[in-house]
């Protein structure tokens, strides 16, 4: 009668095969939770790599991202973290095209190996031994896939003591993956959370900065009532005005304003921004009409700005309460508006100049109006007003732009600024701007007295 000693033995076999297996699924479980319990990215990958090697007893192990960033190396696998002998080689950056080796081919495929004899696998890149010096002999190496979007790779690299890998180390490992894709894209998203309200933060101290720098009222001016406003359609914008008194020039009570509008918005056009009214404000330190402010502020700016591809527009206007005679200076700002409501007329304030931060030896002319008639407004803004579109995309204008300042030309000039920004509102119907919006108007009082120029 034949012996039937192994199938006595199978039972037996199978109950100590499943205590360890449950067992190594007990640990393998207990192992994945330290991985859940930080949101710091590299604390997670960290635990990733380390629970791997304790569950499968590797001697070493490696993580390989997928590079999401825009550019040349976009869907490449990077090693992000690796432990164990020869790891040091790996912590610079090294990185694997797609496709390339072992972890490459899992990334592609999105399907886990087990590899008994590295050196027989064609797939195998003995690049990454030559770099290290270290002998690959089995591997296994799991694909992360979080949402059926592969976002890593784990390799755990020869077993301690000898050996190969097993099914079990297999299916151990692509449990652990399982979790670690859920760590990683967690950890990565908190990481975003944290960035976001750092920026936030950023972004309401430098608004608050900014709005620090906005005019906080007109000094009393003969002849000229002057009312301004800006709205930033970020939380800081790149439009600019200001009101500027000439130091040593209290006789003529010269006063000027300045609008001007920065490319961009954000914070980038907030701190040219600031620059320029810094320029702006300590060249009135020094003698010169408009034309050489602007001239000398120019030529700083392009200094600054001549390889960023930044501008910035300019309308600086002089006005002369003790003759009623303006001077301006455009550089490559749209023109001023002027309404005479007596005549019923509207005229545009042109002029010759580019954008300041172009070309730092341009030489910007002043023009001169020799008084405005009484009642007339005049209106200095950006192209947020007449750019703007409605829901249906049909553009604001500078039609409808007169037409508000024409309705609105017998009030003050606080009351005129009103009444275009509310038609402007009106003409949106709640679709937000996409740029910033800014305006100053200056009225000539009817009653006002100038004396003639000397």
């Amino acid at each position: 009668m034949p012996k039937t000693t192994g199938a006595a033995d199978a039972p037996g076999d199978n109950a100590i095969h499943l205590a360890h297996r449950v067992a190594d699924l007990k640990r393998c479980f207990a192992l994945s939770r330290l991985v859940t319990e930080t949101l710091e990215l590299s604390e997670v990958l960290s635990r990733i790599m380390t629970t791997s090697r304790q569950a499968l007893g590797a001697e070493a192990a490696s993580l390989l991202l997928v590079d999401d960033a825009p550019g040349p190396g976009q869907g490449e696998l990077l090693f992000t973290v690796a432990q164990g002998p020869a790891c040091d080689h790996l912590q610079s950056g090294f990185r694997l095209g797609r496709g390339q080796g072992v972890a490459g081919w899992v990334a592609e495929q999105g399907e886990a190996v087990l590899i008994a004899d590295a050196y027989e696998d064609a797939r195998f890149n003995r690049a990454v031994d030559v770099l290290t010096g270290y002998r690959t002999r089995s591997m296994l190496c799991v694909p992360l896939i979080y949402r059926d979007r592969i976002v890593g790779v784990v390799q755990c690299i020869n077993k301690v003591g000898g050996g190969a890998f097993t099914r079990d180390d297999l299916e151990t490992c692509s449990l652990l993956g399982a979790q670690a894709a859920v760590a990683i894209v967690n950890a990565r998203l908190h990481g975003e959370a944290l960035a976001k309200q750092r920026m936030d933060f950023d972004m309401e101290v430098a608004a608050s900065v900014q709005q620090g720098f906005w005019p906080k009222g007109v000094p009393a001016l003969a002849g000229f009532d002057v009312a301004g406003v800006s709205l930033p359609c970020d939380a800081t914008g790149g439009d600019y005005y200001d009101y500027l008194m000439r130091p040593g020039c209290a006789a003529e009570n010269l006063f000027l304003v300045a609008v001007g509008d920065v490319t961009g918005h954000g914070i980038q056009a907030a701190l040219l921004m600031a620059s320029v009214r810094a320029f702006l404000r300590s060249r009135l330190l020094s003698p010169g009409g408009p034309g050489s402010i602007v001239s000398d502020v120019n030529r700083l700016l392009a200094e600054d700005m001549g390889a960023t591809g930044r501008f910035i527009t300019l309308f600086l206007l002089e006005l002369c309460p003790l003759t009623g005679h303006i001077r301006y200076v455009r550089a490559g700002h749209d023109p001023a508006l002027l309404y005479d409501p007596g005549r019923d007329i509207f005229l545009e304030l042109g002029g010759r100049g580019i954008p300041l931060g172009i070309d730092g030896d341009w030489r910007y002319e002043e023009n001169v109006v020799e008084g405005l008639p009484p009642g007339a407004v005049l209106a200095l803004g950006t192209d947020g007003i007449w750019e703007a579109r409605s829901t249906s995309g049909e553009m604001y204008g500078k039609t409808r732009l007169r037409h508000a300042l024409r309705r609105a030309a017998a009030g003050d000039a606080a009351s005129v600024a009103r009444e275009v920004l509310s038609d402007l509102e009106a003409f949106l119907q709640g679709e937000p701007n996409r740029d910033d919006v800014t305006l100053v108007v200056v009225k000539a009082l009817a009653d006002a007295k100038h004396t003639e120029a000397a």
